[in-house]
C-alpha cells in the first residue's frame, strides 16, 4: 500500500468537493479532476434525498440524519438491524483502523452485505479495503474516499462504473461517519449495484432488497 499516495488522492477529494460552485461536486466525471483510472466517477458531498436515485439509499440516509449527534456526527459505531430492514444484504460498516503503525487508507470490513456479495463474487467481512478483488487503481480511490470522508465529516455519494466482470453497469455507494464522542470511528455504507436502462440518468436496482444479511459486528 502507498500510504502517502493515498493521502494524497484523499487531500485531492477534499479540495474537489468543496470547491466553490456546485459543478465541482456533482460533476459527471470526477476522473480527470481526480487523476483516477475509474469510468463514469462522479462524487457529491452531502447528497439531499433528491441526489439519491433508490428508496433504499433515501431510506439510509434518513435513518442517519436522525441519530443523536457528537461534534456533529451520529454518535453510534453499532447499528440495529431492524432499524434498515429494506437495506439489509446492501449495506457496509467499516473500520476506521487506529494505533502504532496505522497510516492514511487503513480500512476494515466489519460488515459486507449478501447482496452486495453476490454481485462482487466476494465477502469482504472481516478483511482490509486493500483485499478487494479489483484493480489498484480502485482499491487507492476506496480507501482515498473514507480517509477524505474522515475529513469531511459528512455524507459523501460516489457512483462509477462497475468492471466488465460484473453484471450490472455502475456502483452507488453511500458513505455515512458514525463516531464516538465526536470521532469518526466507522463507516455506515449502502452500496447499490445498479445498471443503466438505456435512458442515462435513469438507473434501476438489479434486484429487489431482502432482508438475509447478518446482524452487523458489534466493535466498541
Amino acid at each position: 500500500m502507498e500510504s502517502e499516495s493515498v493521502q494524497a488522492l484523499a487531500d485531492r477529494i477534499v479540495r474537489h468537493l468543496t470547491a466553490p460552485g456546485t459543478a465541482a461536486q456533482s460533476g459527471r466525471d470526477a476522473a480527470l479532476a481526480l487523476q483516477v483510472d475509474i469510468e463514469d466517477l462522479r462524487l457529491k458531498l452531502d447528497p439531499g434525498e433528491d441526489d439519491l436515485p433508490t428508496e433504499m439509499l433515501r431510506q439510509v440516509l434518513r435513518y442517519w440524519r436522525s441519530l443523536p449527534r457528537v461534534g456533529g456526527i451520529p454518535d453510534r459505531i453499532k447499528v440495529e438491524p431492524e432499524d434498515l430492514r429494506p437495506a439489509l444484504g446492501y449495506l457496509m460498516l467499516i473500520d476506521v483502523l487506529t494505533g502504532p503503525g496505522i497510516g492514511p487508507g487503513d480500512f476494515r470490513y466489519a460488515l459486507y452485505g449478501t447482496k452486495i456479495a453476490e454481485v462482487s463474487g466476494f465477502d469482504m467481512t472481516g478483511k482490509s479495503v486493500w483485499e478487494v478483488a479489483t484493480t489498484g487503481a480502485i482499491q487507492r480511490f476506496f480507501a482515498a474516499c473514507y480517509e477524505a470522508a474522515v475529513t469531511l465529516r459528512k455524507p459523501l455519494l460516489t457512483v462509477h462504473q462497475a468492471p466488465p466482470s460484473i453484471t450490472v453497469s455502475h456502483w452507488h455507494r453511500l458513505i455515512l461517519p458514525l463516531g464516538c464522542e465526536g470521532e469518526v470511528r466507522r463507516f455506515l455504507v449502502c452500496n447499490v449495484p445498479m445498471h443503466d436502462d438505456g435512458a442515462g440518468e435513469e438507473l434501476v436496482v438489479t434486484s429487489p432488497p431482502i432482508p438475509v444479511a447478518k446482524p452487523p459486528a458489534e466493535h466498541d
